[in-house]
């Protein structure tokens, strides 16, 4: 187990819903264009291939932003900067904003831990899709059970951090199939719950696009 620390700024008096978020990452982007964080893009050598050090969240309602590694000295600089938001073009004045940094446990334990998909999880890529609607149940979740595990390798990669004992790593978990619109296409992503001997903290997200506010897990009800 490992200790990760992390820097969440959130705008408390304004709401925003969840599919929102794409409004939310296009101000930041737009804002700061010279800071490759905000978008995850180098210049002129297409998308950067780790775990975003800015990611964008709606929490209780309210516009958050996370900054892990690099990105926390960014968010410093948003919690100082940004007194208000254009989202659908509209200007949202802020008066309060909340800084909080984050030390929380990290990383593969000896006890179990259930979880739920706050946001829908988008586990499949257009490769792997194919091949799972291939599959019978049993062995659909089985896949996603495994591609769950690997998740947890590339989340645990952002924070320097390698699973000790990856072949001890035990998960299981029961997946419900979701639809959403994703750059105005249909994709195929899921909710649900999942025990791990793996300690995840709050406002973390798995799977692709996280830094969009997908795959962000929270402690199942009866953990809470």
């Amino acid at each position: 187990m490992n200790k990760i620390r992390y820097l969440v700024v959130c705008w408390t008096d304004i709401e925003l819903h969840a599919w929102e978020i794409p409004k939310l990452r296009g101000y930041f982007v737009h804002k700061f264009p010279e800071t490759h964080l905000f978008h995850n893009h180098l210049p002129g050598q297409g998308f950067l291939y780790k775990t975003p050090c800015i990611q964008y969240r709606v929490i209780d309602s309210h516009p958050a932003l996370i900054g892990i590694n690099e990105g926390i000295e960014e968010m410093k600089r948003v919690f100082f900067e940004v007194d208000s938001l254009i989202i659908n073009g509209n200007i949202l004045q802020t008066n309060e904003r909340e800084i909080s940094l984050l030390e929380k446990d990290f990383g593969q334990c000896e006890e179990f831990h259930s979880y739920r998909f706050v946001s829908p999880w988008m586990a499949l890529n257009q490769e792997n899709y194919i091949e799972y609607q291939n599959l019978n149940p049993m062995e659909q979740n089985q896949r996603l059970r495994t591609i769950l595990k690997n998740n947890l390798k590339t989340l645990s990669k952002g924070f320097s951090y390698w699973i000790p004992e990856m072949d001890k790593l035990q998960l299981d978990g029961w997946f419900k199939p979701l639809e959403v619109n994703f750059h105005n296409q249909r994709m195929q992503c899921f909710t649900g719950e999942f025990t791990t001997n793996f300690i995840i903290p709050e406002y973390l997200g798995l799977g692709k696009q996280s830094a969009r506010g997908f795959g962000v897990v929270g402690k199942a009800k009866e953990e809470r």
